[in-house]
């Protein structure tokens, strides 16, 4: 089965957002980032000298400010992936997409990838998009509707990539 795609930089920003919500990875950093943020708030108000209705005024006003930190978190690295993307123009553009029972091969003008089926640890999927991961962080992603293909044998794909991944 062939597929053919365009993916453009707001595919791999999808693909960043996705992970940035599933991936171990970025939970683990996202908990860090909380952690260093309320023992620096915690620091300085303990070398501050502050009374304890104070401290516990600035205790309660870093609870509120969680979700900010929070926030900033995805915001820094959907930052940090557009300037990036800049760098890696190979993984935009035209791609075909090679189906068989073994694996796959994702091939541009400027970069080709051949991954085995059982090399997939999972298949995440938003409404556009299928991000098929290798790792915790690395991802290939894939349009679920290809430009050459009518309903049909889109629903024929869309099948066949989730009964393979699933195995």
């Amino acid at each position: 089965m062939i597929a053919k795609f365009s993916i453009t930089d707001k595919d791999l920003i999808a693909q960043q957002k996705n992970a940035i919500k599933t991936t171990k990875f970025h939970k683990r950093t996202r908990i860090m980032q909380l952690m260093v943020f309320f023992l620096f708030v915690v620091y300085i108000l303990a070398f501050s000298r502050l009374s304890t209705d104070n401290f516990m005024f600035g205790l309660a006003l870093c609870l509120i400010l969680t979700p900010v930190v929070w926030k900033s978190y995805e915001y820094a690295i959907i930052r940090r992936s557009k300037r990036i993307l800049k760098q890696h123009k190979n993984k935009l553009g035209d791609f075909t997409l090679n189906l068989s029972e073994e694996g796959f091969t994702k091939e541009s003008k400027n970069l080709t990838e051949k991954i085995q089926w059982d090399e997939l640890k999972q298949l995440k999927e938003d409404g556009e998009r299928y991000f098929l991961y290798l790792t915790d962080l690395h991802a290939i992603t894939i349009k679920k509707e290809p430009e050459n293909m009518n309903t049909e044998e889109i629903i024929a794909y869309q099948e066949f990539i989730k009964r393979k991944v699933n195995k």
